[in-house]
């Protein structure tokens, strides 16, 4: 179950790393010129202060807010449900936009500590209550060791195994783990995140589209970012701050880095969910998996009911009341049955002989 070799995660060189460097280094020149002729033209727009900028919640009804120390690193997480259950751990996206908590995913948590599971949902580092690093900090192996000894730390082993749920950047860690860790997971669903072999084909998350080789740059990226560029993702971070973009973006660079190894899959049971216009992502990665169902839904976002659906029928076995139908072979077995019947009903044994 799972594969555990050292070499699971392989970093970029060579000839390869040689000419990402190159493209980093001149693609991202391009788009700096472009932002400053941008700015130049329509003049430097200031962000709005009306609204207040996303922070942790400290809503007690979701479940208790607690703190781990995880090889130096204080995490935040938010648990729900009886610890004796099986853990599931919520990796969330990058930046936190603070929309995780609508009525309509806290109904879906609370639906799964009622079926008593023990649900985890953890604050990335540089997100909610969790702490921060730098990009070596928050690398593909880095994020593997320090969510492997969180699970630990939760009680899930190899006889214990968890499940988990990741989106975006969330889902992106969650493919490294299930790759590097796979005995520890039972099964895993990945909502709207690509497979990191997919890094360059299919962009990690919907701000890095187009800008790739720019996020390898420091400081300018969150800046751009923070400023609501670009325009298509702007107003789900549009009171965010430089710093809310630390952490996604340490963890997008470090992924341009990393890969796993060609030719492993996963083993545990696999659901992916992804919109109308992700089809070809899904099944692409799809490719890494043993066994793994795809879902489309309009929306794959936390307040989405169909999502919660797809999920619940994912995680909660139903017991099923198996109705026996009798197809057209199953009615000429039973009909030469019956005539058996007769005759053996008719048939008459000779009187025994004194």
């Amino acid at each position: 179950m799972g594969v555990r070799h050292v070499n699971v995660l392989q970093v970029v060189s060579g000839w390869q790393a040689v000419e990402l460097i190159v493209k980093c280094v001149f693609v991202g020149v391009w788009q700096i010129i472009q932002m400053s002729l941008k700015r130049f033209w329509k003049g430097h727009r200031k962000k709005s202060v009306n609204d207040p900028p996303v922070e942790l919640s400290v809503d007690a009804s979701i479940g208790t807010h607690c703190y781990v120390k995880v090889m130096g690193v204080k995490y935040h997480y938010v648990e729900t449900g009886p610890r004796s259950g099986t853990t599931i751990l919520i990796l969330k996206d990058a930046p936190d936009s603070g929309k995780l908590w609508s009525p309509n995913w806290v109904d879906f948590i609370r639906r799964l500590a009622e079926s008593d599971y023990h649900v985890i949902t953890l604050d990335l580092r540089g997100t909610g209550g969790s702490e921060g690093g730098y990009r070596s900090n928050l690398s593909p192996p880095r994020a593997v060791a320090e969510l492997s000894t969180l699970l630990g730390a939760f009680g899930v082993s190899e006889n214990k195994p968890a499940v988990v749920i990741g989106f975006g950047i969330g889902g992106m860690l969650a493919w490294y783990l299930v790759h590097s860790r796979g005995p520890l997971v039972s099964k895993f669903a990945i909502v709207d995140a690509p497979h990191p072999n997919l890094y360059w084909q299919y962009p990690p998350a919907a701000f890095c589209y187009k800008a790739l080789h720019f996020i390898q740059w420091p400081y300018f990226p969150e800046r751009w970012l923070a400023e609501g560029e670009p325009k298509d993702v702007a107003g789900k971070w549009a009171s965010s701050r430089a710093c809310d973009w630390s952490g996604a973006l340490n963890y997008v660079r470090g992924a341009a880095w990393w890969q796993v190894k060609p030719g492993l899959r996963t083993s545990p049971p696999a659901l992916l969910v992804g919109n109308k216009e992700s089809a070809a992502q899904l099944v692409s990665s799809a490719q890494h998996c043993t066994s793994s169902t795809l879902k489309l839904v309009n929306e794959p976002k936390p307040s989405s009911k169909e999502l919660s659906a797809i999920l619940l029928d994912f995680l909660i076995v139903k017991e099923k009341v198996v109705e026996v139908q009798r197809g057209l072979v199953g009615r000429v077995f039973g009909a030469v049955a019956e005539r058996g019947r007769e005759l053996t009903a008719r048939l008459v044994l000779p009187p025994a002989h004194a």
